[in-house]
């Protein structure tokens, strides 16, 4: 288990040096999105106060094989995952990319359990729209995909995509 002091950033960083592998090995390009933040005050060329713009994309776009995907990285200590911890705007790009064809994910670290699960969006909507927003993480491990973290610290979450590519197809 690993703290969620900065939270997110445990995945974060675990994706990071996961994509850069891919883009290595000439597998996929995933480029992680900066926040968008508006400058309110500076001091002595140090950011003293600012806020956050809202995003039109989730953490990460990428393509592989010709097939665009987007996804956010989501952690969580509890046993479900709350679908409003995506910001509506999230939503409605993931919502987008999956009209156009493209894959549309969320990577979700359960921080007590120390796991890994991919989720499509089409699993998260059909989820929410029969049953409610929190999806227990009973449901997760049953339905979604679960990835694994090797010892070189890489979350091959792209194994999985010529699989997820047919599903859509």
């Amino acid at each position: 288990m690993y703290p969620l002091k900065n939270k997110g950033q445990y995945l974060e960083t675990i994706l990071n040096i996961t994509n850069q592998k891919y883009l290595n090995e000439q597998i996929c390009v995933v480029t992680k999105i900066p926040t968008n933040i508006n400058l309110i005050n500076i001091k002595n060329k140090m950011i003293t106060n600012a806020t956050f713009k809202d995003n039109f994309n989730c953490d990460y776009i990428g393509v592989y094989n010709s097939v665009y995907f987007e996804f956010d990285a989501k952690e969580t200590s509890k046993d479900s995952f709350n679908f409003n911890a995506l910001r509506k705007n999230q939503q409605n790009k993931l919502e987008l990319v999956e009209l156009q064809k493209g894959l549309a994910f969320i990577i979700l670290y359960f921080s007590s359990y120390d796991d890994f699960y991919l989720i499509t969006y089409k699993q998260l909507k059909n989820y929410t729209r029969k049953y409610k927003k929190t999806i227990p993480r009973q449901w997760i491990v049953k339905n979604c995909i679960e990835l694994f973290l090797t010892s070189s610290l890489k979350l091959d979450y792209v194994k999985h995509f010529n699989h997820l590519i047919n599903q859509i197809c």
